[in-house]
């Protein structure tokens, strides 16, 4: 749901020239190193699981899903190590100060290291220098990276790139991910919550100025425009903002 909103916000910003935030990432915790990870591993506990909501950031567009989750390896597995909310106060001299407050007993009890035995994808871990910054999601490009294949919260097997080797990794596994039916429930979900309502690709003002005189018969036309301009911002979108999709190191063949 959280997903959801962003889409509807991005629509909005794109709609009026702006662009969408850069968001802030996990992170996981390698012996001395804190590596962020471009991908959100514990979206998928809390969509049966839901967070409530007065634990999670509201005031942060740079932070849609409202958490900063630390994770690291515990013989093998992937567990949290703490959940933050960021919370923010004004000092003394007028200036906002930012502040991590831990959340994670009254998210995950008194255990500590709960297991992300419910996980199975990729963690996508960004170092060393910007290459390019994007002001949208996780789209900034970094010099390397690592990528963590886990399944079942289990540490399967790891793979280095370069930005380059990255690019087309990303590239490559989309076009399969468009080809599988998780694709098509997702993007009819987006256009449920979008489309419908008119967020997306429903503007005809644009076709109707350069088009004077156009009438009935081109109905069909302009909702046809209309449904391409939706899918194409839609792909842009999971594209830029998501990396879910992308499950394992070896791109599927199927």
């Amino acid at each position: 749901m959280r997903f959801l909103k962003a889409l509807v916000v991005f629509f909005v910003l794109i709609s009026t020239k702006s662009f969408a935030t850069a968001q802030v990432p996990d992170y996981l915790i390698v012996d001395k190193d804190t590596l962020q990870i471009q991908s959100n591993p514990l979206e998928e506990y809390f969509k049966t699981h839901p967070i409530p909501e007065n634990l999670t950031t509201t005031v942060s567009t740079g932070n849609w899903r409202g958490y900063i989750a630390f994770f690291k390896f515990l013989n093998g597995k992937l567990v949290v190590e703490n959940i933050y909310k960021e919370n923010y106060k004004e000092n003394s001299k007028g200036k906002t100060d930012f502040f991590l407050t831990s959340i994670y007993k009254d998210v995950f009890g008194e255990k500590s290291n709960f297991e992300c035995n419910f996980y199975s994808g990729l963690l996508i871990c960004a170092s060393g220098n910007i290459v390019e910054y994007v002001h949208m999601g996780y789209s900034s490009l970094y010099e390397n990276y690592n990528l963590i294949e886990i399944k079942n919260g289990i540490n399967i097997k790891s793979k280095k790139f370069t930005t380059k080797e990255f690019q087309k990794f990303k590239i490559d596994y989309f076009k399969y991910y468009k080809r599988t039916e998780a694709y098509k429930l997702q993007v009819k979900q987006f256009k449920d919550e979008t489309v419908g309502k008119g967020e997306i690709g429903m503007s005809n003002s644009s076709f109707l100025i350069e088009n004077p005189g156009i009438g009935k018969e081109n109905q069909s036309l302009k909702k046809k425009e209309a449904e391409f301009r939706a899918d194409k911002q839609i792909d842009s979108f999971m594209f830029a903002f998501l990396s879910d999709y992308m499950k394992t190191i070896e791109i599927p063949t199927n």
